[in-house]
């Protein structure tokens, strides 16, 4: 029986990888700071409290384990941040907490992987028009002004080079982009995109709000459907399982593990306005390209498959959403 520690146990898909390694008979020792695991019946789970910016809360849970998944993350949403103050607070959290965490894995001596989360960040996803598909190799490309996917290059380096100078098995998960039934639907919200709307779209937008709660289908400028490629993070989070499962494939790899393939909003606006009830228009935003992730690598190596389609999603967000 294998023991793992984790961070990130609370979150969406940090829960699920906790559900699928206590399935499999793993004892979990979970590092809990604000949140602690909801919904979790049974199995050989430890609660450690502590913090990865404090690696001596931790560092005693890690002695022994066999492997390591840190998930444990803060999203950076919104402009650019010119004071700093948010850089800070990213910083502490992504980068000093993924050192605490390899530290102690290093420490332990015993960790046969360590599973890390990174992002398509770092190639810059949905911000950037991509004409070839993206596969591992790609060239790392940082969105201007976003620390985060600054942070996550910076940790992909560090897991790569504490393999190569102390021996520590890592991999790399490049997380797509990732939602649930959930919030699924809110990627068709107008407060979702507001902040990257085109110019003059925001007195259409007005409009249609006036009459009521509405939808968006959001545009490229060119007016064409804006194109996502989205994940179920019970995809994602089988994503890791698997790469515990397959220490020997996964050391030393860095793996795409995204949705199955990218979807348009015009091909879907009408199914969730008429499960909504609510009137649509598409409008135009400013800033975003189209772009595609291969999961090729995670499937030859690990048996990656992700098992939701846009479709399923959406059908299980309106079920949660009208109770049917």
């Amino acid at each position: 029986m294998s023991t793992v520690f984790l961070t990130g146990g609370a979150g969406r898909i940090g829960r699920r990888v906790l559900v699928k390694l206590l399935e499999r008979g793993c004892r979990v020792r979970v590092l809990v700071h604000n949140r602690e695991p909801e919904g979790i019946a049974s199995g050989d789970m430890t609660l450690v409290r502590g913090d990865v910016r404090d690696r001596s809360t931790f560092e005693e849970a890690v002695a022994g384990c066999d492997f390591v998944c840190h998930l444990a993350a803060v999203f950076e949403m919104g402009t650019a941040v010119e004071d700093g103050l948010e850089n800070d607070h990213l910083f502490d959290h992504l980068v000093r907490g993924t050192y605490n965490v390899l530290e102690a894995a290093r420490r332990a001596g015993s960790v046969r992987l360590l599973a890390f989360a990174s992002s398509d960040a770092v190639f810059c996803a949905i911000y950037r028009e991509h004409e070839e598909v993206i596969t591992e190799e790609v060239e790392i490309t940082l969105r201007p002004g976003r620390f985060y996917s600054l942070a996550k290059a910076t940790l992909e380096s560090m897991c790569v080079n504490y393999q190569k100078s102390y021996g520590l098995p890592c991999a790399i998960h490049r997380v797509g982009w990732t939602l649930d039934e959930s919030d699924v639907l809110l990627a068709f919200e107008p407060e979702f995109w507001e902040t990257l709307l085109a110019p003059g779209e925001r007195e259409r937008l007005d409009a249609l709000r006036a009459e009521g709660p509405c939808l968006i289908a959001p545009l490229y400028e060119d007016g064409t459907s804006v194109e996502v490629q989205l994940a179920h993070a019970d995809d994602i989070a089988d994503g890791f399982v698997l790469a515990l499962e397959n220490p020997r494939a996964a050391a030393g790899e860095i793996f795409n593990i995204a949705g199955a393939a990218p979807f348009r909003f015009l091909d879907c606006i009408d199914k969730v306005a008429r499960g909504l009830d609510r009137p649509w228009a598409g409008i135009r935003l400013s800033g975003l390209g189209r772009y595609r992730i291969s999961n090729e690598k995670a499937g030859r190596l690990l048996g990656y498959a992700p098992r939701y389609t846009i479709d399923r999603m959406i059908d299980l967000a309106l079920e949660r959403r009208t109770g049917g």
